[in-house]
């Protein structure tokens, strides 16, 4: 059975992402594995920092928003877990490969946001990135639907 030791969460402050953060919190505690808190902000398109409107505005707006969340998510933890927060810039689906690799994660658990089919394939996910570029074990933990207990892929 595989040992983790350092649990890399993405967390994007999204209702599945705290859901992921429980599972990865409740393994973390049982392996006495560290923890790590990851959160990317995505940027706008190149063209847009051209655009009036302020968009860089916006993009300042939504890393402090995010910093916000992951600072009240990493308060929940228990302090018996060792963990580190990390507030990134960039593709998040990248930065969170990159976060795992140069930290030498060996487990990935993030929230799926459950698009539909047809969204998933134009735009692409980036759970689905993540899963099949990572190079540890990623967890995909998907919220429960009405009755049903919560699941971990």
């Amino acid at each position: 059975m595989p040992r983790y030791r350092h649990v890399l969460v993405a967390f994007d402050g999204s209702p599945d992402a705290e859901l992921a953060l429980e599972h990865a919190v409740a393994l973390a505690q049982s392996v006495r594995a560290r923890l790590a808190l990851v959160a990317v902000v995505a940027p706008p398109p190149s063209f847009a920092w051209q655009a009036p409107g302020g968009v860089r505005a916006a993009h300042d707006a939504q890393q402090q928003d995010l910093d916000q969340r992951l600072r009240a998510a990493a308060d929940g933890v228990p302090a018996d877990l060792s963990l580190t927060t990390r507030l990134l810039d960039g593709d998040p689906a990248r930065e969170i490969l990159r976060a795992a690799r140069e930290g030498d994660h060996d487990l990935i658990v993030m929230g799926s946001r459950g698009r539909g089919r047809v969204t998933a394939a134009l735009l692409g996910s980036v759970s689905n990135h993540v899963m099949h570029d990572a190079r540890v074990p990623v967890m995909i933990v998907h919220r429960p639907h009405d009755d049903e207990p919560d699941l971990a892929a």
